[in-house]
């Protein structure tokens, strides 16, 4: 990708010397050519950017991975707006991408007044309404409530508990979990570049916390890898040992990358070896059989139910929608989905959970994908576990804390300075 780039750069820088007219004509032609051609692929869907062409790299807009034309190559159309991106190998590129942040039917489309469009995402969002410092510096392992938000789990003597959530669920006296995002290396089979080191440091926070998260969500893309070599098991190997370093349960998410990148569906695969290794790494050690599934957790006293419904949406069937349709009915004091793209997405469960999201009662959608921190109503995308950053965010995790006076405090923290860097509330 960074090659290619400085050819590009090195074709343009061209253009500023000696030529007769002839040659300047003629490369001006080539250049108009290949911009034609990049602005053909726009809103294109991609795994790496060698599927879009000359002049267009795969990148990350609109809320999944698509073509899009290099802005060094002129201006951008009209309906488009040049933004800064990251490539899928990782390469920190400019874009023109649609002004709406929509491809098709998928991302912001018109957003409601007071919102505003994050192309990259693809997600209609209200402004940071505490600036994001939620108050000042916050140390993960404080463990203390913000002024003026009691926690739900306070005792008398000023102590708290530290429920057990297993794979089967639990009860607890108040709800405290965190969220993980995407983890995979910036290319292809490079499992040299594995982030390691960061996603190590992540789990050594959240297990340092006090009291510590009762379990972690993640929201997937543990890997990139070619599903038929063996670059993904061992990047799997990698994200394991990594997530030993939390001695709680952990509830991971099926990314699009576990299943070949794109709009991969794993729904029946059996032969791909790094869908294989997130079952044999995330899934089966928890009991389950399939890459989605409820987690039921209650109240010690009584006063509330609740339930985590993973959602595989890259092994998209008919038995899972039937399977969340049913979950999503069944009342309960609170909800919360998670699942690897973002709403307004090209998932393969895009189409159909549409319509369950806009009926349904949850309290809080965890997804990943975008490799930033934001959120956008009830949905918090989580993407910063490692894997190349797309947003302004440093690469982190969030908690999720329940309230005495009702709903949930959302913290996102860096992993390296463990200070909070943005926060939110819903009901």
């Amino acid at each position: 990708m960074t090659r290619w780039v400085l050819s590009l750069l090195a074709l343009t820088a061209a253009g500023c010397g000696q030529a007769n007219s002839d040659d300047v004509d003629a490369r001006d032609a080539g250049i108009d050519a290949t911009v034609d051609a990049a602005s053909s692929v726009i809103c294109t869907p991609c795994g790496e950017s060698s599927e879009c062409g000359p002049g267009a790299v795969c990148a990350q807009y609109a809320g999944s991975d698509y073509c899009g034309r290099v802005c060094g190559l002129g201006h951008c159309g009209n309906g488009e707006t040049c933004i800064p991106t990251v490539a899928e190998d990782g390469a920190e590129v400019e874009v023109c991408v649609p002004s709406n942040g929509s491809c098709g039917q998928h991302g912001c489309g018109t957003c409601p007044p007071g919102e505003s469009c994050d192309l990259v995402s693809g997600n209609c969002v209200e402004p940071e309404p505490d600036g994001g410092d939620d108050g000042g510096p916050d140390e993960p392992d404080a463990g203390e409530p913000d002024a003026g938000e009691p926690d739900a789990g306070s005792k008398p003597d000023g102590g708290t508990t530290e429920p057990h959530v297993g794979p089967d669920g639990g009860k607890v006296d108040d709800l405290y979990f965190a969220v993980v995002g995407d983890t995979r290396p910036p290319g292809s089979n490079d499992t040299a570049h594995y982030p390691s080191a960061i996603i190590t440091k992540i789990y050594d926070d959240i297990q340092a916390m006090s009291p510590r998260p009762q379990f972690v969500v993640t929201t997937g893309d543990y890997m990139f890898a070619s599903p038929s070599g063996k670059e993904g098991p061992k990047q799997m190997k990698l994200y394991l040992e990594a997530r030993a370093h939390y001695k709680g349960t952990v509830f991971g998410v099926l990314g699009n990358h576990e299943c070949g990148g794109g709009n991969a569906n794993c729904a029946g695969v059996t032969t791909n070896n790094s869908y294989n290794a997130f079952l044999d790494g995330l899934v089966k050690p928890l009991g389950k059989t399939k890459p989605y599934y409820k987690v039921p957790i209650s109240d010690l006293s009584g006063k509330w139910t609740a339930k985590l419904l993973i959602v595989a949406c890259n092994a998209w069937s008919k038995a899972q929608k039937s399977w969340l349709e049913g979950e999503l009915a069944k009342p309960t004091t609170y909800t919360f989905i998670a699942r690897h793209q973002p709403k307004g997405s090209d998932a393969p469960c895009g189409a159909d959970m549409a319509p369950m999201l806009e009926s349904a009662k949850y309290n809080l959608l965890m997804v990943g994908h975008v490799h930033k921190y934001l959120h956008s109503g009830k949905q918090l995308i989580e993407g910063v576990g490692g894997a190349p950053l797309t947003g302004t965010h440093n690469h982190g995790f969030a908690t999720v804390r329940q309230l005495a006076g009702g709903g949930f405090r959302i913290k996102q923290y860096d992993y390296k300075t463990k200070q909070v860097v943005g926060s939110f509330t819903v009901p």
